[in-house]
């Protein structure tokens, strides 16, 4: 963990956010944590919406509260002559630009990253726009259902009702912009010279994908086995219950001893057969795993070094205090001195999470002009 006393790694650098909603919310509160200054570049008409998106604590949307702590706001409208100079201003003395609108919408407002470059060439600019600047896709619109949808990565997520309750593609392109973020800032060291960035939404999946894509380009098929439940050792099971473990032995160490516990022994040549033997196995284990509850086969488990976790809702995951203790989950607090629950720092080695709140809307104002 990062002691108090010790200096962030991007403590001295300034950002101007001027991004909405999720992707641009990850990257801003990892670039917070550790250590740049950022400034919020909000609309005067009601600022980000994540700002109004229930539920709120002391009238701001938690959301925001979690991921905004330590950030200044100012609200300009950049559609304005007034905003676009302002703007630049704030710009010529910036280290980091990041935006989330379309390719050459901020071009047009004359703050693209030609001009913003002309006048602060060490400035790296980071737009996150949802297609890329490809010709073919800069006029598309989309969100994150759309992005998962065409990688292929929906087809590979099993859900009862076919969509993934968490937004992956936002957060994954937000931790890809700020490891180029960072590379650019590295190379900036050595050159003297910014970067433009196009780091599209589309890519956040990508990663993700990888193994997938080779495998399946190989036709092979074996990693979409793996990870669809048909094999005994990696897969979900329910207890007595009712609550469900996620069994993950897929060494065979780790299986035997899953199959000594649960004295089904037999079975030790089927924990990766998909056929008719592995499903026989799969009904066993489960008609075992009904004589007690989730908590107490985990328990055994965990005193036999087995590789089986609960399936927590959320609520539970808080409660459990498993991400407190990694240092990846704390309190922040509200603009009216509330404490909200909240995750980050997402890197606790080199971070910490700010002490001020998130602002107000256009609580900073007079930065705007470079008045501190």
């Amino acid at each position: 963990m990062v002691q108090p006393e010790q200096e962030l790694p991007l403590e001295g650098l300034t950002v101007l956010d001027c991004s909405r909603m999720l992707p641009g919310a990850v990257l801003a509160r990892l670039l917070l944590d550790l250590g740049a200054r950022l400034i919020k570049i909000e609309d005067p008409r009601g600022g980000d919406p994540m700002r109004q998106v229930e539920p709120r604590v002391d009238g701001i949307g938690a959301a925001f509260a979690a991921l905004y702590p330590g950030a200044e706001s100012v609200a300009l409208d950049l559609r304005s002559e007034e905003g676009q100079e302002s703007f630049r201003k704030l710009a010529k003395a910036a280290d980091v630009v990041v935006e989330t609108f379309r390719p050459g919408v901020m071009r047009e407002w004359g703050i693209g990253s030609g001009r913003l470059r002309a006048l602060n060439d060490r400035l790296i600019y980071c737009a996150m726009s949802s297609w890329g600047r490809a010709a073919s896709l800069r006029n598309e619109v989309g969100h994150d259902l759309n992005f998962v949808a065409t990688t292929g990565a929906l087809r590979l997520i099993r859900e009862e009702e076919g969509i993934p309750s968490l937004q992956l593609a936002d957060v994954g392109a937000s931790l890809l912009a700020a490891s180029a973020i960072m590379a650019a800032l590295y190379r900036r060291e050595r050159t003297g010279k910014g970067a433009v960035i196009d780091q599209p939404l589309l890519s956040g999946t990508v990663p993700m994908l990888a193994w997938a894509w080779a495998d399946q380009a190989a036709g092979g098929g074996a990693l979409e086995t793996l990870l669809s439940g048909r094999w005994p050792c990696y897969r979900r099971y329910r207890c007595g219950d009712g609550g469900e473990v996620a069994v993950s032995t897929i060494e065979p160490k780790f299986w035997i001893g899953f199959l000594q516990m649960l004295d089904l022994e037999e079975y030790a040549a089927a924990g990766v057969d998909s056929g008719e033997e592995g499903r026989k196995a799969a009904e066993d284990i489960e008609r075992a795993l009904a004589a007690d509850s989730r908590d107490a086969w985990v328990e055994r488990c965990r005193d036999r070094g087995l590789p089986v976790s609960p399936v927590l809702s959320l609520e539970e995951a808080r409660r459990e205090g498993r991400l407190e203790a990694a240092g990846l989950a704390g309190k922040v607090r509200t603009p009216g001195g509330s404490e909200i629950s909240a995750l980050g720092p997402f890197i606790p080695s080199l971070s910490r999470a700010p002490e001020r709140p998130a602002p107000g809307l256009d609580e900073h104002a007079g930065i705007r002009m470079g008045d501190e």
